[in-house]
């Protein structure tokens, strides 16, 4: 039966083929985007055996990943008590790691500065052996010759370009060394794109070190060595971890080490998951009215079978049957197609790096499960009408006679059950949601919360389904007012069901999906931007000028390059006035850093520099918070009850008032009106100017003033609980910056010398007024690494925008959809029709009423499935925000993109219903030709 309607069964197919083409399609580009064992070896290796990296002094306690030698660390029951009594107390060199005579090949990496077509920057050298035949895979020459002498280099071919040069001419570089080398040749790395600049050159050219002078930042690979998971195993306690050939081909049973790290895919399974289940959902429902619209023209021949014995089973068979045979086409046409669009997307989406697409992979499991559930849409779209059809009236049929559905109250009644169901059930699941943050975070009761939350709505989709027929009927009563086309079109709607529902649940389930997503999208913008740390006000380039050190010991050290920096960023930017900032260092704590010796670290490099108490320790200057404005635990946190943060409105104390937990900037900060003014990002009061004036502080938050004082206390650390080795009280006031900033209080030098404060440069700022383009960001990242390599520049951007473009995005595609599905719909509509149609023109209907009904059809299936997907979509959204903090302040605020919104529900429909209305009206049946009639 399937080919008796060629037209109809084609549109089914390719509705069948659409989803299974973007799901196929999405699968095999994810799948190439992993590299298999073979192609991750070369990627990785080249043509070596394995790759050495010391990474720490000999721990006997140190084990790492099988498949990662990035991923180690530290477990107390794999050390080797023999090993505790031999461990050497600083790092070894790796050749003294294998027998004399192991060929090994060296690759450490640096920054240089270079000079360019347009002025300097800042990019990547590797200095090695990267044009050994060894490397063949991960870098291969791609013209010119390899350097045999320390004046000669190789770049990627993008770096030509960049420096305005060609082979054989000269590079300059202004750092770590100045130097001129010529350029021999090109090389191509397999884990960058073409559009990445890179130098290349024997050890040491670029910065004078060697590779035994720095095992710490050097990659030693063996050419001629395997080494097994148990040589691995043994090289481990050394302070070395290694990734082998053998070992990525050969992998040891899961569970070998406990840093084996999960599955990265999961994420990205469950949305395709997602993406299918609600695709195939799609194709079922528009395919479903598809079939009914055949069976209803077919309802002759199914009358005729049933007439000389064909029972329901034989029926339902036969109806069904087809839905297999075109789920299985479309499955087979969408799994080609798609292997198609993947082969062409990946062509022009390639970057040149063979990491991207390491090769074209095909998930065959994936593949036969989407084909699988391809036929069962195709089913389960066949299925309904089916059945209906199993309960044919054969007479009836046989005389051609159409009956409209009979209206019974138990649908809509079992609809409106289900409605308000799914509403308590999305409701207790926000409860739920509260409950699981409050007193304590609990994550079972939170996953169960989300799982009512999601499905409390799509019960309540079923039940709009169920109460779709008695909508429909009330919008024909209602848009019989706007003229003849209006009412015959909303009775059409209404009379044929079995077409009209699909359709708009559809599109209700389209635009619930893009409703719930846009809110979601929106309520993260929020919280994004709300919870975003401004470390200078936007727009802003500055360079911290406590920087770690690439030479033993490795730590953070005070650079004394400040003016330095001030003339690299004011050459950068010669509009903006760079301004050196200098701060009192902070007592040291605990938590500094996360690292308990990073405070140390900084202490001790200002230990000359600051008092000390009677004891001789160093004391540090810290301002007091008000004690009444933080939570009272603050002074043993980690032990403190958690029903106290949150039963308590001031507790968790946040971030950047936590005095264990915001060291990483200092709090009290000296300098001039013009040093203030570039930290807040905007002009200084005139109260600000006053206090400041007459020896006062001035506070950027209301926690630190206590009677308008400001109270600045010498301690040794922010852990200590003896009392400050001495106080000293300022007047002051508060200006708060448009954004909270890392900078506690503010004074002037002469106020700061008054009271014996210590203090240094440890930052350069430079208001920009407006984001720097890209030859400023190459400029300026050029110039201060060639101050010091060891510093780096940053440009504050704000926070990330995303919701706005997204939302945009979502709504392109619902509106798509829709417009898709209305056309698919109003198409069926006019197929089963023509006898409706051909009867209007026989009565001499104008085209303007047949624009009409076209116009009018698309209002109220699109309108009415748009209007209640935004209302379903609305509710998880409201329920999440019902979560709470401790302030009473939503977790996840009702943020809907009003905007977007208001546009599904009235420009969507209007566009379709244009669009349907434009081509109803040259659609004239001729009233002589018979058939029309039959």
């Amino acid at each position: 039966m399937a080919g008796q309607s060629p037209g109809r069964s084609a549109l089914i197919a390719l509705l069948v083929a659409i989803p299974v083409l973007g799901l196929v399609g999405i699968t095999t580009v994810d799948a190439s985007n992993v590299a298999t064992p073979a192609e991750r070896v070369v990627l990785e290796l080249g043509s070596t055996e394995a790759r050495v990296q010391i990474v720490s002094a000999p721990e006997p306690k140190l084990i790492q990943a099988p498949l990662n030698d990035g991923s180690w660390g530290t477990r107390d029951d794999i050390a080797d008590a023999d090993a505790l009594q031999s461990i050497e107390p600083t790092p070894v060199a790796a050749a003294s790691l294998f027998s004399k005579g192991t060929s090994m090949l060296s690759i450490r990496s640096t920054a240089v500065v270079a000079e360019t077509k347009d002025g300097l920057g800042s990019f990547s050298a590797v200095q090695g052996q990267p044009w050994d035949p060894a490397f063949a895979g991960k870098w291969d020459v791609t013209a010119g010759s390899a350097p045999t002498n320390d004046e000669q280099i190789m770049v990627t071919a993008a770096t030509l370009d960049r420096l305005g040069v060609k082979l054989g001419s000269t590079a300059t570089f202004a750092a770590p060394v100045v130097a001129s080398f010529t350029i021999s040749g090109t090389i191509r790395s397999a884990t960058l794109d073409d559009s990445v600049v890179a130098f290349y050159g024997l050890p040491g050219v670029f910065d004078g070190v060697m590779p035994d002078d720095a095992d710490l930042m050097t990659e030693w690979y063996l050419p001629d060595t395997p080494l097994t998971w148990s040589q691995i195993r043994d090289l481990n306690p050394r302070g070395a971890t290694v990734l082998s050939r053998n070992v990525l081909l050969d992998p040891p049973p899961a569970g070998s080490s406990p840093f084996d790290g999960g599955s990265s895919g999961d994420f990205v399974d469950l949305f395709l998951v997602l993406l299918g289940a609600f695709a195939l959902f799609e194709v079922a429902l528009l395919a479903g009215a598809a079939f009914t619209v055949g069976a209803r023209t077919q309802q002759r021949t199914l009358a005729t079978l049933a007439s000389v014995g064909g029972d329901r089973r034989m029926l339902f068979r036969v109806m069904s049957f087809g839905g297999i045979i075109l789920g299985s086409l479309g499955a087979a046409l969408g799994t080609v197609l798609g292997l198609g669009a993947a082969w062409i997307f990946m062509q022009f989406s390639a970057n040149g790096s063979a990491s991207r697409y390491p090769g074209f992979h095909l998930d065959l499991l994936s593949l036969l499960v989407i084909a699988a559930f391809a036929v069962l849409a195709g089913w389960c779209a066949a299925a309904v009408p089916a059945r209906a059809a199993g309960r044919i009236d054969v007479l009836a049929a046989l005389r051609g006679a159409q009956r409209p559905p009979r209206v019974t109250r138990r649908r809509p009644v079992a609809g409106l059950v289900l409605l308000v169901l799914g509403a308590v059930i999305a409701v207790t699941g926000g409860l739920v949601e509260l409950a699981a943050f409050a007193p304590t975070y609990q994550m079972g009761l939170a996953n169960f919360g989300i799982g009512l939350i999601v499905a409390g709505p799509v019960i309540m989709q079923i039940g709009a389904v169920f109460v779709a027929p008695l909508i429909l009927r009330w919008a024909a009563r209602l848009a019989s007012r706007f003229g003849p086309g209006a009412r015959l079109a909303t009775r059409d709607v209404a009379r044929n069901p079995g077409r009209s529902v699909p359709a708009l649940a559809a599109i209700m389930s389209c635009v619930f999906v893009a409703t719930f997503a846009m809110t979601l999208i929106s309520t993260a913008q929020l919280n994004s931007t709300k919870d975003y740390t401004y470390p200078v006000p936007l727009n802003t380039a500055w360079v911290g000028l406590n920087a770690y050190g690439n030479e033993p010991p490795y730590e953070f050290v005070m650079q004394d390059s400040g003016p330095e920096v001030v003339e690299a960023l004011d050459s950068a930017f010669p509009d903006a006035h760079a301004r050196l900032l200098s701060s009192a260092a902070d007592p040291p704590g605990d938590l500094q850093f996360s690292n308990p010796e990073a405070g140390a670290v900084e202490a001790d490099a200002a230990t000359s520099a600051n008092a000390t108490a009677a004891d001789g320790v160093p004391v540090f200057a810290y301002p007091r918070i008000n004690p009444g404005t933080v939570c009272p635990s603050d002074a043993d946190q980690n032990d403190m009850a958690t029903t106290e943060m949150r039963t308590d409105i001031r507790c968790p104390t946040p971030y950047y008032l936590d005095m264990r937990m915001s060291s990483g900037n200092d709090h009290i900060w000296v300098g001039d009106l013009d040093d203030f003014a570039a930290i807040l990002g905007e002009p200084v009061s005139e109260q600000s100017r006053a206090t400041l004036a007459a020896g006062g502080a001035v506070s950027t938050y209301e926690q630190y003033l206590a009677d308008e004082t400001v109270i600045v206390d010498w301690m040794t650390s922010l852990d200590s609980t003896d009392s400050p080795d001495r106080s000293v009280t300022l007047a002051a006031t508060l200006q708060q910056p448009e954004h909270p900033l890392p900078y506690a209080v503010f004074m002037l030098e002469s106020t700061a010398d008054s009271m014996k404060l210590d203090y240094r440069p440890t930052m350069v700022i430079s208001s920009l007024g407006t984001a720097p383009t890209q030859a400023e960001k190459d400029h300026v990242l050029g110039t201060v690494t060639a101050v010091s390599p060891n510093l780096n520049v940053q440009v504050e951007p704000g926070p990330q925008v995303f919701g706005a473009s997204w939302t945009w995005a979502l709504l392109g595609l619902t509106a798509v959809i829709a417009l898709v599905t209305a056309s698919i719909t109003i198409g069926l509509a006019r197929a089963d029709g023509h006898r409706d149609n051909a009867v209007l023109t026989s009565l001499g209907a104008s085209p303007r009423v047949r624009r009409a009904f076209g116009f009018w059809q698309a209002v109220v299936i699109v309108g009415l499935g748009s209007v209640i997907g935004v209302l379903l979509g609305l509710v998880p959204s409201l329920a999440l925000s019902l979560t709470r903090d401790t302030a009473g302040l939503s977790l996840l605020p009702f943020a809907p993109p009003w905007l977007q919104l208001a546009l599904i529900v009235v420009a969507v429909p209007a566009v379709v219903a244009v669009g349907g209305a434009l081509t109803a009206g040259g659609n004239r049946t001729r009233f002589s030709n018979r058939a029309a009639f039959d």
